[in-house]
C-alpha cells in the first residue's frame, strides 16, 4: 500500500452509490425500481427489444441484480414479454409484495 496524499484537510465523504463499479443496470434501473416498489402489482413496460431476452428477466426474477438484491425478502419481480404490432418485444415487469402470514 502506498500513499498517495498525506495532507490533512476537511471534506465531507460523497454519498454511497453515486460511484458504483461494474456493469450498470439498463433495463432495470434504480428510477424503475423506486416506481415500481411504490406501485405494487402493477404492470409497466420497462423497454423494448429486437429479441428475446431470457438471461436479464431470469437475472431480475431471482433478484441477482445488485440495486434489487437486497429486496430478496420483501417480495418478488414478474417478467414478461409480448411482441407488439411493430414486432418489437415489450418487457413488462410488476413488483409482487410477500403477503403476511
Amino acid at each position: 500500500m502506498t500513499i498517495q496524499k498525506s495532507k490533512l484537510e476537511r471534506k465531507n465523504p460523497p454519498a454511497a452509490g453515486i460511484n458504483r463499479s461494474g456493469k450498470q443496470p439498463i433495463l432495470l434501473t434504480d428510477k424503475k425500481v423506486r416506481t415500481l416498489l411504490s406501485t405494487p402489482e402493477e404492470w409497466y413496460v420497462l423497454g423494448t427489444s429486437d429479441k428475446w431476452i431470457s438471461g436479464v428477466k431470469s437475472n431480475i426474477e431471482q433478484m441477482k441484480q445488485k440495486n434489487i438484491s437486497h429486496l430478496i425478502n420483501k417480495g418478488k419481480f414478474e417478467i414478461k414479454q409480448r411482441k407488439n404490432e411493430d414486432g418489437f418485444i415489450e418487457i413488462y415487469c410488476r413488483f409482487v409484495p410477500f403477503k403476511p402470514f
